[in-house]
């Protein structure tokens, strides 16, 4: 059993396949799947059923799953251990982001990141699922920190802070109804057509929320993961949404109307267990780079 073995089983364990698993590690598909075949033989029992949509593990990997994880946080402390007594920072930190951050820039903080700590490699993964991915994988330790978008105060396991917030704005076609007022609620609202995201993203658990505070229902025909997408359908007359306002800004295509709501995201860190180095110096310079 070699330290790639159980890296490469983890990674595809986490990520649902072969292809997103090499993604993350870096290395050849078939890479990955020789060297998960050299781990089943080795144990004597096979870890993955290979479906034809989507893997999973069998009672022996899903055994496995969490000792390998074990294994490979300890091989990283000693690697963290030996760097510290020479006064190195080194390691690889599995970072979750999100798929907008509206004004504050990621690729700035990473570049000055890694001009700081040369030693430390960031494993960047941006979820298309929202932000209730990135809060379980925090969680269960697929992720070392990551983005969160809520509205909540605290979430089970995991400690916020928060980086960056924007007002949320109704957004209409400029010949809608409402295109000239100047300022919406859910209650002028119910009986739009609505353009939204999925449940589990950020913003859609404030606008779910502000509507059932309101006791009004609404009904979503379309659901997209792009706030480019959902501004090219709402110009067309084929929906109404709530986005960030720097989502829009500019934009002749469409008209904002005040709402009355915000969206932030937040920094997740694991509350139960403690970070590695690496992660910690990254989580404080997400921290640094709050706007």
């Amino acid at each position: 059993m070699q330290p790639h073995q159980l890296e490469y089983f983890v990674a595809v364990a986490e990520t649902g396949s072969f292809t997103a698993g090499a993604d993350r590690v870096g290395v050849v598909q078939s890479a990955v799947s020789a060297a998960i075949k050299q781990l089943e033989r080795g144990l004597g029992a096979p870890l993955i059923e290979r479906g034809y949509h989507r893997l999973t593990l069998t009672a022996e990997g899903e055994a496995l799953l969490p000792r390998a994880r074990d294994v490979l946080a300890g091989i990283e402390a000693a690697r963290e251990a030996v760097a510290g007594a020479r006064g190195q920072v080194v390691g690889t930190v599995l970072f979750g982001t999100l798929s907008y951050t509206g004004r504050w820039n990621i690729a700035e903080v990473l570049q000055g990141f890694a001009a700081r700590h040369p030693g430390i490699t960031v494993r960047m993964r941006q979820t298309i699922s929202g932000s209730a991915t990135n809060e379980a994988d925090v969680r269960s330790g697929a992720l070392d920190l990551a983005l969160v978008s809520t509205p909540a105060a605290s979430l089970p396991g995991l400690t916020l802070t928060r980086i960056h917030g924007d007002e949320l704005v109704f957004v209409c076609a400029p010949g809608h109804r409402l295109a000239r007022t100047g300022a919406v609620s859910a209650a002028d609202l119910a009986e739009e057509t609505w353009v939204d995201f999925p449940t589990g993203w950020g913003n859609r658990t404030v606008v779910d929320a502000a509507f059932a505070s309101a006791g009004v229902s609404r009904t979503v025909r379309t659901e997209v993961t792009s706030f480019e997408l959902a501004r090219n359908l709402v110009c067309r007359g084929l929906g109404v949404s709530v986005v960030p306002r720097s989502s829009i800004a500019g934009d002749p295509g469409v008209v904002a109307v005040p709402i009355g709501l915000e969206w932030s995201f937040q920094l997740a860190v694991p509350s139960n267990r403690r970070i590695s180095a690496a992660a910690a110096r990254l989580a404080e310079a997400v921290t640094a780079s709050a706007l």
